[in-house]
């Protein structure tokens, strides 16, 4: 309706009123900064109404990258090509494949002489890709190191679960197929050169340490040698284990035979005791004797024993047997003789004698036999103890022994494996073996690996999501206003109750300050003149006075102005319908429309709406609460000079005196806003202006009164005046009206404890778009609401609109036909440069309200 208003994210500026007083302060705080926080939900509602943005970027972008795949595709493709490598042998335990050497320490020997460790692989990588290898390559296909580099890359073999690092893989990628095989067979040649090269060169460095220690090791294992021979001539011995062995056995032996001289003298002592107590007779004696250990057994009377020491000289054997005899007749005459008799007295006195002779030669051959052993047990401890003393020392010569022994071992051992290390070199280098091998010829691709058509398809995609969600989001940042009706009733989740559309006639009302009334009726008078075919000096008067006008040169003939005529007298109704079905129990009397800020056209709406409901007969009181700056006395043509101001401050006593009828429209009345007070609001609020409002609903003269207030922000009138209303609609602006600012008049609204019927919105631009349209349907939320779809309202006018002759009827066409066919009669030709910038920018304009839909 009105181009007049702030621009989006912007607050109204007050300045002072035309009397000089300062306007009210804001009673509401814009929307305070936002929070640090993302706000996702905010962020998914933004992208998804620029969803068509979205969805035009991701677009390009998914074709841009497509058109550039195929480009590349087409005429710059690149071929991979690769071969295989084994560095190490899989069956060989050693780091290189040469002869081994005598056990663990000939490993270790030609390790240290082939100056090597385990594979660095990524060191081995880097190596294979220096300029050192690679030159020679790239001078030959005439590029540069730097070039073959970054196109090759080597990996370790295997897959993901078990990798192989004995073998690299090693691919080359190239623009000609051609080429690239010629260089990869170039590349895996030189690595076989180089691997046999590091191998000679290793093994020529190791042969050259190996005559360097032998010499060496050969002195040292002399050298131990001599101090061996030297140990042997010092201790007089040549196996000292052998010999402290020898020493424990005879040790031993000596030890055995103490225990037998030990056992003797016990038994020698014990005969002794015998014989001194009497219980060993002679005859026990001499079985003693002749049954001890060494002892013999005497023949007869001549016979000699030794036991143990103890020897019957022939003597004591004589005696003996004397004696042994004496007993016999001793016996033999008892048995003949009584124990009185002398004769056994006799022989009884001779035995005892003899028995006393006897024992006394006996205890005296026990006791040599005793000196004798003990002598014996002397010298037997002395040689154990000699013995003892030998072996002692035998420990410290073993040691010293053992450790001459074995550093001649690993004197010798070292001195062999370097021996042999040696001549295993030298058999090597004889052989000029390759270490490495290639177990998989150089073969390239013959389909072309780069551009990936899957990946960059899907990375185009995924880039323009992005990059869509970005503009989306960019340009909702950017254009922080509604652009249709459906994001209005999405984002404030009011009912929606009517949509205004953009009457180009109408967007310099203000600016220009014109009579809106004369001009509503000059629209519709005009058509019916030109359609009977009256060329009447008036209406030629009337129709050129209207074309000189801005709206009328830019809306291009009649034609169009009827379609505009329709559209708003359709909105209007449709508008009027939804407030009958708001509230069924109780039809509404008294609604007010504002809007969240001034010159969003709600004078121009409240004109309008009280226009059409008087031509469909309802009676329709419009009162001015606009006291700041009233507007409707101008737009409708009428004086100033008595209205709601007089009223209320008691001037006019009744309200009868203020109200206004409208020319032409017998159902139309009006209270102006009057004299400017120097204080609105306190009027506003005041008892006497709750009581108009009562009186004024209750009169039943009106149908609907339609108040006119100033913006909710900004000012408290609205908010004081809604107070004692049935309801207020507030009026939403597409694409000028910041989104925070109609939530911020509803805050305030509620605030006020005043009802919200709903929304309507308002076009203030006109849409390029020759297809887009306004349908209308009906859903019931919060009462009846108002919607709109994809339904033409040009196609509805054409079929509904009264057409008086069929030559000036608009077509089923549509505008677009009607319009081109009357601007070629009237507009004056322009310079085909212009038109064409003009086309530009309209199918420009076109374009971005269609992405912003």
């Amino acid at each position: 309706m009105s181009n007049l208003i702030p621009r989006p994210g912007t607050s109204p500026v007050l300045v002072a009123s035309a009397d000089g007083q300062s306007l009210a302060p804001p009673l509401v705080s814009l929307p305070e900064a936002q929070s640090e926080e993302i706000n996702l939900g905010e962020l998914w509602a933004a992208i998804r109404r620029r969803r068509r943005l979205v969805a035009v970027t991701a677009a390009v972008c998914l074709l841009i990258t497509a058109a550039y795949t195929a480009r590349q595709r087409l005429f710059n493709p690149v071929y991979e090509g690769s071969f295989n490598l084994l560095i190490t042998d899989p069956i060989s335990a050693q780091t290189e494949g040469g002869g081994s050497g005598s056990g663990t320490q000939g490993n270790v020997i030609e390790q240290l002489a082939r100056n090597t460790s385990n594979v660095d692989i990524p060191t081995l990588i880097e190596v294979l890709r220096s300029p050192l290898l690679l030159d020679p390559i790239a001078r030959r296909f005439d590029t540069s190191a730097a070039d073959l580099a970054g196109r090759i890359a080597i990996v370790t073999g295997g897959d993901r679960r078990q990798s192989a690092e004995g073998v690299l893989k090693v691919a080359l990628t190239g623009t000609n197929p051609v080429q690239a095989k010629q260089q990869l067979q170039a590349l895996s040649q030189s690595y076989l050169n180089y691997s046999q090269q590091q191998r000679q060169q290793r093994l020529a460095e190791g042969i050259k340490f190996l005559n360097r220690q032998a010499p060496l090791l050969q002195a040292k294992s002399n050298e131990i040698q001599g101090e061996l021979a030297r140990f042997r001539r010092t201790n007089n011995l040549l196996e000292p284990n052998l010999e402290g062995g020898a020493l424990r056995e005879q040790v031993a032996a000596q030890q055995v035979q103490r225990r037998g001289l030990q056992a003797e003298r016990a038994r020698l002592q014990s005969v002794r005791r015998g014989i001194e107590d009497g219980s060993l007779t002679a005859v026990g004696f001499q079985e003693a004797v002749s049954t001890g250990p060494g002892g013999a057994e005497s023949g007869g009377g001549s016979g000699g024993g030794n036991g143990g020491g103890v020897s019957i000289t022939s003597r004591s054997q004589s005696m003996l047997q004397q004696l042994a005899d004496l007993e016999k007749q001793l016996a033999e005459t008892r048995a003949r003789y009584t124990p009185s008799s002398s004769m056994v007295r006799g022989l009884q006195a001779r035995r005892d004698r003899l028995a006393d002779q006897v024992r006394s030669s006996q205890i005296e051959a026990v006791d040599a036999a005793l000196a004798l052993n003990a002598s014996r047990l002397a010298t037997n401890q002395g040689e154990i103890n000699q013995l003892n003393s030998a072996f002692r020392l035998q420990p410290a010569l073993i040691k010293q022994y053992d450790d001459l022994q074995q550093r001649l071992k690993i004197a010798n051992d070292n001195l062999a494996a370097f021996l042999q290390t040696r001549e295993t070199f030298q058999l090597e280098i004889a052989q000029r073996t390759v270490p490495w091998k290639v177990i998989a010829e150089p073969q390239v691709n013959p389909e072309p690996v780069k551009p990936s058509v899957p990946r960059n398809l899907l990375l185009g995609g995924l880039l323009g999501l992005v990059a869509g969600a970005g503009a989306g989001l960019l340009r909702d940042r950017l254009d922080h206003v509604f652009n249709k009706p459906q994001d209005v009733r999405e984002e404030l989740n009011e009912p929606l109750l009517g949509h205004i559309p953009h009457i180009s006639y109408l967007s310099d009302v203000r600016r220009d300050e014109r009579f809106l009334l004369e001009e509503l009726d000059r629209t519709a008078a005009e058509p019916r003149d030109s359609a009977t075919g009256d060329s009447t000096s008036a209406s030629k008067t009337t129709r050129a006075s209207y074309v000189a006008s801005p709206a009328a040169g830019r809306s291009g003939d009649e034609r169009q102005l009827r379609y505009q005529r329709f559209f708003y007298q359709e909105a209007f109704r449709n508008l009027y319908t939804s407030l009958r079905f708001l509230n069924a129990e109780r039809p509404l009397r008294s609604v007010a429309i504002t809007s969240s800020l001034p010159a969003e056209g709600k004078s121009l709406v409240n004109v309008l709406l009280a226009k059409t409901l008087s031509e469909l007969g309802q009676r329709v009181l419009l009162v001015d609460g606009y006291m700041r700056k009233p507007q409707l006395h101008k737009r409708l043509g009428m004086d100033n000079l008595r209205g709601l101001s007089n009223l209320l401050a008691g001037d006019v006593s009744r309200w009868q005196e203020v109200v206004q009828p409208v020319a032409g429209y017998p159902n139309w009345s009006v209270i102006t806003a009057g004299l400017r007070p120097p204080d609105p609001t306190r009027l506003l609020s005041s008892q006497r202006m709750q009581q108009l409002i009562s009186t004024l609903a209750a009169s039943g003269d009106f149908d609907l009164i339609l108040y006119d207030t100033p913006p909710v922000l900004g000012l408290a009138d609205t908010a004081l005046l809604a107070e004692h209303l049935d309801g207020l609609i507030l009026i939403v602006s597409l694409e000028r009206v910041d989104r925070s600012l109609p939530r911020e008049a509803i805050s305030r609204i509620r605030s006020a404890r005043a009802q919200l019927l709903g929304v309507v919105t308002n076009a203030v631009r006109e849409d390029p778009s020759t297809n887009h349209a306004y349908g209308y349907r009906y859903g019931y939320r919060y009462g009846y609401r108002y919607g709109y779809g994809s339904y033409d309202y040009r196609t509805a006018y054409s079929y509904y609109a009264e057409d008086d002759g069929a030559s000036d009827g608009p077509s089923r066409s549509g505008l677009a036909s009607t319009s081109r066919s009357s601007t070629s009669t009237t507009a004056q030709p322009e310079r085909p440069w212009r038109r064409g910038l003009a086309g530009l920018q309209r199918q420009l304009r076109r374009g971005l309200n269609w992405l912003d839909r």
